[in-house]
């Protein structure tokens, strides 16, 4: 096994613990966002830093960015309603936003509320 897979293996064993625990938990999506963040950026400075390990960090760091992202949408499957009624969005709709959604907590930190 190459190190770049024993690195991302564990980075995304890592990235699932923490989703199984924030939707135990009903942790707030900032705070989650923000410890994924946290993650990711760590593991981006650990390889970046140790060059002989990783030849490309920005590609390892896109596929985790990417893996956390499917991760959280995966999670945000709403609850049924409880009687039928007028949908506004579809759920290509709304999966657009959760997307958007997730970007922006990751990229910024916190959403304008």
């Amino acid at each position: 096994m190459k190190c770049i897979d024993a690195i991302e293996g564990t980075v995304k064993t890592i990235l699932n613990h923490m989703h199984a625990l924030s939707i135990e938990d009903h942790l707030d999506d900032t705070e989650y966002v923000r410890n994924v963040r946290a993650v990711i950026e760590a593991t981006y400075q650990f390889i970046v830093n140790n060059p002989e390990i990783v030849e490309a960090p920005q590609l390892l760091k896109d596929v985790l960015y990417g893996y956390s992202r499917r991760l959280w949408l995966s999670g945000q499957q709403p609850p049924p309603p409880p009687a039928p009624v007028e949908q506004t969005g579809t759920a290509a709709e709304e999966e657009e936003y959760q997307t958007y959604y997730y970007d922006y907590l990751y990229h910024r930190g916190i959403y304008p509320r």
